[in-house]
């Protein structure tokens, strides 16, 4: 089939077009191979979703009433994702976000794309030596951002498909509290993590280019030390172990990294034993956005939608009342 086509007929945006034209380069891959509507709550089981999106999932099924071109962008997405995970790929990579797409069954596209490459990403992890229970943690953070977007949108979608396909294709992994994604030392977004004349001064394991883990904090409750604490114990060996890389440094680019949270949060908050595990470094990017994604689930800045039930979501109000704003700040540590 055509992108320029099949962006037509469904209504698809310019981002989604030149993503089809590129995946339509790629080979079948064999796939994807789908269960009837009956086999669908179990090839869904994986992706860990809520029951409102299992349910309105398993009722948009594909039963042979999806068009010919919807079903073409899911085979295209299941060999972008089958491509990458042969290549190892373990970098970023953007997807289209089909959220705001009137039909449903297109905005269920990328998750039963998902769902048919489960085998695939289960084989990969297997060969890799990847416990069983890491793989299952890793591939149901897919259900937290499938309800985060319905939260936001009041609708069944994947608004983060860019950071939900790192998932699965071997480029990030959940090891308890938190997640890791192999990287290497380097620019951020334009955040610098610290000059090379200060890395070459801190030592080999800080050069830049040098093997680093990307630490990301999936939506699981409260950051309680000992949660964090025997993840970041695990991550190091579980690297070795199943890729022979030993990566010494881990850095996270985060709001809750921000230090004004430390004029309104009490010392004993688990947000500020979590920022004073990290070494900050210069710079820093707009965060109002992030928190309010990630406190109160709203997709924009709005002060008369968010709540404030919570001490955090109190000050995340006050903050920027004030005239204030909040930051995403980038950290390192040594890793056990």
């Amino acid at each position: 089939m055509d992108a320029d086509e099949v962006t037509r007929r469904l209504g698809l945006g310019e981002d989604a077009r030149t993503w089809l034209a590129q995946a339509a380069e790629l080979p079948s891959a064999g796939g994807p191979v789908l269960p009837p509507p009956s086999g669908a709550r179990r090839a869904l089981a994986p992706l860990g979703l809520e029951a409102a999106d299992e349910d309105e999932l398993v009722a948009l099924w594909p039963d042979g009433s999806w068009p010919a071109e919807l079903m073409w962008v899911v085979e295209r997405m299941y060999a972008r994702l089958a491509a990458d995970l042969a290549d190892d790929l373990a970098e970023w990579r953007e997807w289209p976000v089909l959220v705001h797409a009137e039909d449903a069954r297109v905005r269920c596209a990328m998750p039963v794309a998902l769902a048919a490459a489960v085998p695939l990403v289960l084989a990969h992890h297997a060969r890799r030596g990847v416990p069983a229970s890491v793989s299952a943690a890793t591939l149901a953070d897919t259900g937290r951002h499938m309800a985060q977007t319905r939260a936001m949108f009041g609708r069944i979608g994947l608004e983060t498909a860019t950071w939900t396909a790192l998932h699965f294709r071997g480029g990030l992994y959940e090891l308890g509290r938190l997640q890791y994604e192999p990287d290497r030392i380097r620019d951020v977004d334009e955040m610098r993590w610290y000059g090379r004349e200060q890395a070459a001064a801190m030592g080999a394991e800080f050069a830049w280019g040098a093997p680093a883990l990307c630490l990301h904090i999936p939506a699981d409750g409260p950051l309680e030390p000992a949660r964090v604490q025997r993840s970041l114990a695990r991550a190091r060996g579980f690297f070795a172990a199943c890729f022979g890389a030993d990566y010494p440094v881990a850095v996270c680019s985060s709001w809750l990294l921000d230090p004004q949270l430390a004029e309104y949060l009490p010392e004993t908050s688990n947000i500020l034993a979590f920022q004073r595990r990290f070494t900050l470094v210069e710079g820093d990017a707009p965060g109002d956005a992030d928190v309010f994604r990630f406190v109160f689930g709203l997709p924009d800045v709005d002060l008369d939608r968010a709540p404030r039930r919570t001490r955090l979501e109190k000050a995340a109000v006050e903050h920027l009342r004030a005239g204030h704003h909040w930051q995403v700040r980038t950290g390192w540590l040594r890793l056990p």
